[in-house]
């Protein structure tokens, strides 16, 4: 077996900066600066370049020449607006699957869900918020139409960054989050869209209602 290799030092900028967006060290609103940044992190400013604009490809912040990186603002709006989106193209494909395509997609996703259940009692919170978006980005390729996917993709990332704002409220709830993916797989295995649709809308509430306030 292959001794895996030491990251980077533009993934473990990455990393330290994500921490302290998420914690709260570096509130939104706040500007970073790069020297700033490398002096704490005690590395050149180059990963931390490199570390700021994976984080702007994340939505998290957004990089202004010769001034340093603002931290984004999730608005309310944009949270609702995300969430209008992927309703519309999670519950797309479901009208015009077979049977056996719902079979096999149900099978996908129950794989997905023992891979979110492995990583949860690991502890590993950012490895189970990318299973939990890559699981429901399995909806929409079920439909196989590439430029849906294109677009889903492009809120990969707002998903991501409304998951990290609202670390504090999810953080304890991954179960129950898990037991809604699997009321989801039962609705497509039923090919019930109005229940599937209905829980669907519940969950992403769940998870980030805090941030999209009243719907």
């Amino acid at each position: 077996m292959k001794t895996p290799l030491p990251p980077t030092a533009t993934e473990v900028a990455y990393q330290r900066i994500l921490a302290w967006l998420r914690d709260g060290t570096f509130a939104q609103g706040s500007m970073l600066s790069e020297n700033d940044l490398s002096k704490r992190l005690a590395v050149s400013r180059t990963p931390v370049r490199g570390a700021l604009r994976r984080l702007e490809s994340d939505g998290l912040v957004t990089i202004f020449p010769q001034r340093g990186a603002l931290v984004r603002t999730l608005t309310a709006e944009e949270a609702r607006a995300v969430a209008d989106a992927r309703q519309v193209l999670e519950s797309a494909a479901l009208d015009s699957l077979s049977v056996e395509a719902r079979q096999r997609l149900c099978i996908r996703l129950e794989e997905s869900i023992q891979d979110q259940l492995t990583e949860l009692e690991q502890g590993s919170y950012e490895r189970v918020v990318q299973l939990t978006i890559d699981f429901h980005r399995i909806f929409v390729e079920a439909g196989g139409n590439p430029i849906l996917l294109e677009f889903y993709d492009k809120l990969r990332q707002r998903q991501a960054a409304m998951t990290l704002r609202t670390y504090d409220d999810v953080a304890g709830r991954w179960s129950e989050f898990i037991a809604e993916h699997r009321h989801l797989v039962e609705h497509v295995r039923t090919g019930d869209r109005g229940a599937f649709l209905a829980e669907l809308r519940s969950h992403i509430h769940h998870t980030h209602g805090s941030l999209m306030g009243s719907l």
